[in-house]
């Protein structure tokens, strides 16, 4: 096996530790992955060492051969991850578990190069799948039933990791990490002698379609700047006046996305706070507090005594939430934003931007399209109390109109699940997931509910199995408990 492989034990189980994810190795703690198998799926020897799989073996319902993979990506906040400790609920169930490595935006190497740039992640995680698939008759597990798992940032990742499968876009970035079987033909194109895609994903309140994400969040807390939704104190007057924008450019954003829902009827906005896809929003979180309710979890009476103006009993045991900014106010979400304005793409550069550009480039602009609010409202914002006349130039030139802009946006367009699935931007799906699994919290600060649904949306367009629900009061995280489901039981489910 590349890199080697070494074995370790835990309660239950086997680990399969130094399993390299690639060749060209510049972060060993990134570009590594530990395996954790049932005990049930291996032969040993006397003294206790490994020996082999035992094809015979099994665990809660599964065997060595059909067992699921839990592929977990600790990339939160879009940062590296490295392999952790041993999640034994799925080793109880009869999974394999695996905890894979990636390189992203704080990547550097011991001579200060920069080794984490977009899709540098993706070509990580997918080596590891590569891994798996080519070393199949000594690691236990169906590689047929690859299921990524992250959270916020590997939440992003996972999305990409299942709209991504087998794109031949990917492979040239497979190629520079030393990915194994993949090979440079001789008319400069790639090819790869195992496949990369995966069979479910599983995202957590995914930071994704991240070039976009400033505007989702602008007209999500737009209309909150008086009632407590600033980031810091206060928002000066050009804070204000760019989330308008960027809100309203949200609608003609959201709206060219030909979104449907499962009876195929169209969700469009045609106001801020109007519109099917508004009303589908406004559904999503009451289904969510109405799971709660049978789940036992919330009496809304009393959680929300005075709530009339954005909470309906319906008399049935059920409820509707009616109003967006009334549910963030009743609920104290207003009074938890995470983000400045912009956040993701900030003006400072002080959040994703190191995640974009050349290894030279310390961090730069991505976002075209809040470039491109700035740049036709120039002369508007710059009369506005907190214009920064350098800040807003240098977002321009680097995600719009500067020499390297077009290789940003393309490599923005690469981790973007949404438009992948949709076939926007020149991208088409190959083999996405079968399957996927989305679950973010109604009390999530980081990032807005528009986010997750439509990724499950350009998945189901697509005919795929899309399980999508809002968990009330759950904040930005995975501790989703048991009111719609949980993600073992989702697996069994897909698996059975």
């Amino acid at each position: 096996m590349r890199g080697g492989m070494g074995f370790g034990s835990f309660s239950g189980g086997t680990v399969y530790q130094g399993v390299y994810m690639n060749a060209n190795v510049t972060n060993l703690s990134n570009q590594t992955m530990l395996v954790y198998v049932p005990a049930a799926y291996l032969t040993t020897d006397a003294d206790g060492n490994v020996t082999g799989v035992n094809h015979e073996g099994a665990a809660g319902t599964y065997t060595a051969d059909t067992a699921p993979i839990v592929y977990l990506n600790e990339c939160g906040g879009w940062k590296s991850s490295s392999p952790r400790s041993c999640d034994t609920s799925y080793i109880e169930q009869g999974m394999v578990y695996v905890t894979a490595g990636a390189r992203s935006r704080d990547a550097v190497s011991d001579d200060g190069t920069r080794t984490g740039k977009a899709p540098t992640q993706m070509a990580d995680l997918k080596s590891g799948v590569i891994q798996l698939r080519a070393n199949r008759d000594v690691i236990p597990g169906d590689t047929d039933r690859i299921i990524s798992v992250g959270t916020s940032g590997g939440g992003q990742m996972s999305s990409i990791f299942g709209a991504s499968g087998n794109m031949p876009e990917y492979y040239g970035y497979l190629y520079a990490a030393g990915a194994l079987g993949v090979t440079k033909n001789a008319d400069g194109t790639y090819s790869s002698a195992f496949p990369d895609n995966i069979y479910a994903a599983q995202c957590y309140c995914p930071i994704a379609d991240i070039e976009n994400a400033d505007m989702a969040y602008a007209w999500w807390w737009v209309d909150l700047a008086d009632a407590g939704g600033t980031y810091g104190d206060s928002f000066t007057a050009f804070d204000r006046r760019l989330q308008e924008l960027e809100a309203d450019a949200f609608i003609e954003y959201l709206n060219g996305l030909n979104l449907k829902d499962a009876d195929g009827n169209a969700l469009t906005l045609d106001g801020l706070r109007s519109g099917t896809y508004y009303d589908a929003i406004l559904q999503n979180v009451s289904d969510a507090l109405n799971a709660a309710v049978a789940n036992g979890d919330i009496d809304p009476a009393v959680a929300y005594p005075d709530s009339a103006a954005w909470l309906t009993d319906n008399g049935d045991g059920t409820w509707s939430v009616t109003d967006m900014a009334g549910f963030m106010i009743g609920t104290g979400l207003v009074n938890q934003r995470n983000k400045a304005i912009p956040g993701f793409d900030a003006l400072d550069k002080s959040a994703e931007n190191n995640a974009f550009g050349t290894p030279s480039d310390e961090a730069v602009h991505f976002s075209r399209r809040v470039a491109e609010i700035l740049s036709a409202n120039s002369e508007e914002l710059s009369a506005l109390d907190g214009f920064d006349a350098e800040q807003v130039d240098a977002y321009i030139s680097e995600a719009l109109t500067g020499d390297g802009a077009n290789a940003i946006e393309r490599q923005a367009d690469l981790l973007n699940a949404t438009e992948i699935m949709l076939g926007n931007n020149g991208l088409k799906p190959v083999n996405p997931a079968l399957h996927w699994r989305d679950r973010s919290g109604t009390a999530d600060q980081h990032t807005s509910f528009s986010v997750g649904y439509n990724i499950c949306l350009a998945a189901q367009s697509l005919g795929l199995d899309a399980d999508y629900h809002l968990v009330w009061d759950m904040p930005h995280g995975s501790n989703e408990g048991t009111s719609t489901g949980t993600f073992i039981d989702w697996i069994n489910e897909i698996c059975a």
